[in-house]
This record gives structure tokens, sequence and C-alpha cells, in this order.
């Protein structure tokens, strides 16, 4: 899939964090490189990039991302970028013969915004634009956004001072040739070169259509824009999955580490090593067995355990995530999880001489291990979540280390263990027999739609 992306205007309203607005960084990541990775996400293949203003800048940035993402990209200049965008669409129009994805440059937005543009049917001469339906969103600046009016899924008006509407222009479209037609039509004829101009024309036709959506998306337009992206963006860091721990303490404090480590070069796998580091070294004082360096190893243990969510948010709010990444933070955190126990059970033995306590943190580590394995299939239907009161409690990571951190700080080695060992193997077991249950419902009801 083609796309075609705007980036040729000069965007003064953000001159102060940038001279040239698609670079402008966002969390670290510059706007067209965040506008192209959603795009490939989306299924773009091949790209066309319309600079204008700073077009050297532009290219420098392009070509080395060009290759890092290993993409087709092909840059199109357009002398004419103090004009309207719709001449920039028009400059396109030799290298673009079939249908293409048509974004701008400043304009983020969730993924399946596209795949819902790509999975509607696009008729000869049809240009679709998905349109934003919550006209309470708040994001929108009501004196800027282009609004549109739709009916039965057709455009009959779009623009920034219309009176009637229903819906915000997202700047994601699906187009056909017919755009360039339409663009040169409404130049000609209403001497109008913005890209709403021209859907108005194909709106007249009943060729512009709309795809309604209420995904993500915003037009990073000034300062206010651009801090209401960035606190989107890292809200959306937080899953289903996360913990109460996780929810409650980690998270907040580690994407705060994470806005930090954005300004470094540090990359979302060193963060996991780091993270493997610290958590070794706490640890380790618990072979020592004093109280002293329990309460050093427990304080460390939660420090790991805080930066441990930093590989992962880096990644994300850098768009950097790879399945190999994923694997070795998993990797890691089972060594970790395992050394962390067996430092606990070692260090209490040799001040001790308590041999029951190789017991208990046998049934911890098997509990430990068996709670992260079975976490994948945990995680397919959160439905499986522990219910206490009208909460979803899940029992994760976050809340195994902080149990080891509070008996560690209270010096309660062996009590910490048997809790631990009972609520992991607990969990274990409910989340097979919860599965077991969920597979049985799924083939009922499969069972249910053939003898209908």
């Amino acid at each position: 899939m083609k796309c075609l992306i705007i980036a040729a205007g000069q965007g003064t309203r953000l001159k102060k964090k940038g001279e040239v607005k698609p670079l402008v960084s966002l969390l670290g990541v510059p706007l067209i490189e965040r506008v192209i990775r959603s795009a490939i996400e989306g299924g773009a293949t091949e790209f066309y990039v319309v600079t204008g203003y700073q077009e050297m800048l532009i290219t420098n940035f392009l070509k080395p991302l060009e290759e890092r993402l290993q993409i087709s990209l092909t840059l199109i200049h357009n002398d004419e970028w103090q004009a309207e965008n719709g001449l920039s669409v028009l400059k396109a129009r030799d290298r673009i013969n079939d249908q293409f994805l048509l974004l701008m440059a400043d304009h983020l937005f969730d993924p399946d915004i596209i795949r819902s543009l790509r999975g509607h049917p696009l008729n000869e001469g049809d240009v679709l634009l998905a349109v934003d339906t919550d006209t309470q969103n708040s994001l929108v600046d009501m004196e800027d956004v282009t609004k549109v009016h739709i009916q039965n899924g057709k455009i009959l008006n779009i623009g920034k001072t219309i009176d009637e509407f229903n819906g915000f222009d997202t700047g994601c479209f699906l187009c056909t040739t017919a755009i360039f037609e339409a663009i040169e039509e409404a130049q000609n004829i209403h001497h109008d070169t913005t890209l709403s101009g021209a859907i108005r024309v194909l709106g007249e036709r009943q060729h512009a259509k709309a795809v309604p959506t209420q995904k993500f998306w915003i037009d990073v337009d000034d300062k206010t824009d651009k801090n209401n992206a960035e606190l989107l963006i890292c809200n959306k860091l937080k899953k289903n999955t996360d913990g109460p721990i996780s929810t409650i303490l980690n998270r907040p404090l580690s994407l705060r580490l994470s806005k930090i480590l954005l300004k470094t070069r540090i990359t979302p796998n060193q963060i996991s090593v780091l993270s493997f580091v610290i958590g070794l070294v706490g640890a380790s004082f618990f072979f020592i067995g004093e109280y002293f360096y329990l309460v050093l190893g427990g304080i460390l243990i939660h420090i790991h355990s805080i930066v441990d969510g930093c590989d992962g948010e880096v990644a994300r709010l850098k768009l950097r995530q790879t399945k190999y990444g994923a694997w070795l933070d998993s990797v890691l955190d089972r060594y970790v999880d395992a050394i962390i126990v067996f430092g606990l059970v070692y260090g209490y033995w040799s001040i001790n001489g308590d041999i029951r306590i190789w017991v208990l943190g046998f049934f911890a580590i098997i509990g430990s291990f068996l709670n992260s394995y079975t976490a994948d299939k945990y995680d397919l239907n959160l439905k499986m979540s522990m219910s206490i009161g009208s909460h979803q409690i899940r029992i994760g990571r976050d809340m195994r280390l902080l149990l080891i951190t509070i008996g560690a700080l209270t010096n309660q080695i062996p009590i910490a263990l048997i809790i631990l060992a009972v609520m992991t193997n607990f969990e274990a077991l409910r989340r097979l027999v919860m599965f077991r249950n969920k597979l049985d419902e799924d083939m009922q009801t499969v069972n249910k739609k053939f003898t209908n």
C-alpha cells in the first residue's frame, strides 16, 4: 500500500519546539517518524513525502530513517510550499497512479484508523476520509479543526467554518487518483487549493465518503497540542494486565524515569540489562542474611521492579518494540526471580540453620515460575483475573516483588516465602481451572452454532 505524507509547511506555532515542524520531537521521536511508523503498522509499505520548507533538513533525517526501517521512501519537493496543502498533494500526481493513503506529517493517529480505511471498499473515483464522530472530543481546537458534515456515510460538506457538522477531519485519507482531478477542479473553478476544497468537489458527486472512527488522533499544531499528545501516549502505556502494584505505585514512578531515559541514547534492551543487574545486586545482599543487608537488598529489589517497567515503556514511546526485546526481558526476569528466592533461602539458612526454609524456597520458586508461565493464557482473557469485591486483582510479578521487599524490610523471610508459595501456586492452579472452563464455554458456543 502506497502512502503519501504532506510535510511541506513551516508550522510557525511550534517554532519554539523546533525549526521544522515535522522534525519536532515528541517523547524522543520526531512527528514525521511517528506518522511513518504508525502507517507501517497500519499496512503501508511504500512512502512518498512531499517536502517544502527546510527541505534539506527533512531529507537528511528521512534518508537514514528509510534505511533503518527498510522501507521504500521517495521525496517530492513542493516549491509552492507556502500555498495550501492541496498543491502539495498535486505534486505527487506523476508518481502515484493507483490508490494510496494520504496523511499529514503533524497528525498523530492510532494505526487502527488506517486499518479501518483499508477495510472499506474503495470504488473508482472515490475518496475515503476517516471522520472522528466524537464531537465532544476535548483535544479538538474548535477554532482550527476541519469540521465535516456526513449523512449515510457520505460527506455533504467540509471546512473550518461550516455551521452544520457531526464530525472532524482526522487527516487520514484513502484516495484514488480522482483526488488529483478534484484538486485541479477546485483550483480552476473555485480558486480553492485546499484538500477540503477537493473533498467538497467530490462530495457534490457523492464520491467523498466517510469512515467513522473514535480512535485516538490529534493534530499537533502548538505547544498545547504537543503536551496533550504526550499525555495521551503516556496514558496508553497503562496496560489492562498491570497488577495493582504496577497501577498504583510502579507505573507512575517508572513513567517519570522513562521520560528522563528518552532524552538519552540508552536502548530498551540496555534498560532490560540494567534492571537485571540491579536485581542481581539486590539478590546478592540476601545471601549474607544479616538484617542490614536484607533491608539494602529489599530496597534494590523494589528499584529493580520499577526499572523493569522502563524498558517496555521506552520501547513503546520510541516505537522500538521488538519480539526479541520482550523475550530478553522475560528471560532476565526469570533469572532474577530464581536468584532472589535462592538468596533469601540461603541467607536465612546460613544464620538460623533451619533446613525447612529450603522446602519453602522450592515451592516459592516453582510458584513464581508457574505464575509467569500461566500469565500468557491468563492475559488472553482478562475475565480470568481474581475478583475481590467489585475489583479485578491480577497476581503478577509486581505483587511478588513487593511481597519479597516487605519480607526483607521486616525480617520475616519464612512468612514472606510461605505467602509467596501459597499465593503463586494457588493462582497458577486457579488460572488452569479458569482456562479449562473458558475452553469448554467456547466449545459449547461453537456446538450451538452448528446445531442451530
